[in-house]
């Protein structure tokens, strides 16, 4: 069983969950052999990399996920996917500093919710405008539809969005400063690779923005996740994501306020490593790098993010 995801991070070994069947060893042998195919398909489908999987929670169960997000960029592709610097030695930065959370309501209900905190920057060699504060919250519930044998779970996930901010006149602003719903389908499992444990998670979802100006906005994140235990403590992470957003209005990037672009897209790959503190918690510390997009920034980063179950 696992405790989480970006976040599917944090997992049991496979050999906690006992015996397998002769028709479940058939099925994870034909798994196997498309697992590596069906990561990549989807990463480069569609980073909207939350802390979600398909593994429920168990019941009275409480899994919190602190994590800090760097992200910067000094140039960017444009509708045409050609790469632009921003020009006058500028940068785009952004720190986020996120708490989520789960909580096991029943065995096939999970309680999940997020809580961030945004710091924006853009700086250059005339111009200096920053802006922090509470960004998009969300809470939601997430329903387990299918367990086969403790090791391949199916689940939904429905969440609201509430801003905690308002867009005034100071940018880079922190977000669209509009309300939103988000559903999305999760498969996860758990496998082995020779005589290590690994497991896997792939979601994909579809986000609506109600009030995000004149604006319609919807958007696709889409993600892989890949974990292979090199030690009963240690795991090395691989991960492709992808955000495809769009709205009835075109508007071109503007790279002095990243983050109300209505139409663009972009992949990333990522890679981290997770050890394990104690009896009940995992840190990971992990890289990425945008590598395909349109009227998007061209990102890279780092994440230190830790998993505490209760």
């Amino acid at each position: 069983m696992c405790w989480g995801s970006c976040w599917s991070w944090f997992c049991w070994p496979s050999s906690t969950f006992g015996p397998k069947s002769k028709a479940h060893r058939l099925f994870s042998k034909i798994k196997m052999r498309y697992l590596i195919c069906l990561l990549l398909l989807i990463g480069s489908l569609g980073s909207y990399a939350t802390p979600k999987s398909a593994w429920p929670m168990p019941k009275r169960k409480f899994m919190l996920v602190p994590g800090v997000y760097y992200y910067r960029a000094t140039s960017y592709w444009n509708p045409d996917r050609q790469v632009i610097a921003f020009g006058d030695d500028a940068r785009f930065t952004s720190v986020n500093v996120r708490l989520y959370g789960e909580y096991g309501l029943s065995d096939r209900w999970t309680l999940v919710g997020t809580l961030p905190f945004t710091a924006n920057a853009y700086t250059s060699n005339t111009t200096d405008v920053r802006n922090n504060g509470l960004a998009d919250a969300e809470l939601g519930v997430r329903y387990n539809l299918l367990n086969v044998e403790n090791r391949r779970y199916l689940s939904v996930q429905g969440v609201g969005i509430a801003p905690l901010y308002q867009n005034g006149t100071k940018i880079p602003f922190l977000g669209y400063a509009s309300s939103g719903a988000e559903l999305r389908l999760l498969y996860a499992g758990s496998l082995k690779l020779g005589t290590r444990d690994a497991y896997f998670n792939t979601e994909v979802g579809y986000r609506r923005f109600f009030n995000a100006g004149d604006f319609q906005l919807s958007q696709v994140p889409l993600l892989a996740t890949f974990g292979w235990y090199v030690s009963p403590k240690n795991v090395l992470v691989g991960e492709l994501s992808g955000l495809i957003s769009y709205s009835n209005r075109f508007r071109e990037l503007n790279p002095a306020n990243l983050s109300v672009n209505t139409d663009f897209r972009f992949f990333k790959a990522s890679i981290s490593y997770g050890r394990k503190l104690g009896e009940s918690a995992w840190i990971y510390a992990g890289i990425y790098r945008d590598f395909y997009g349109r009227n998007v920034g061209i990102g890279r980063g780092f994440t230190v993010t830790s998993v505490i179950r209760f």
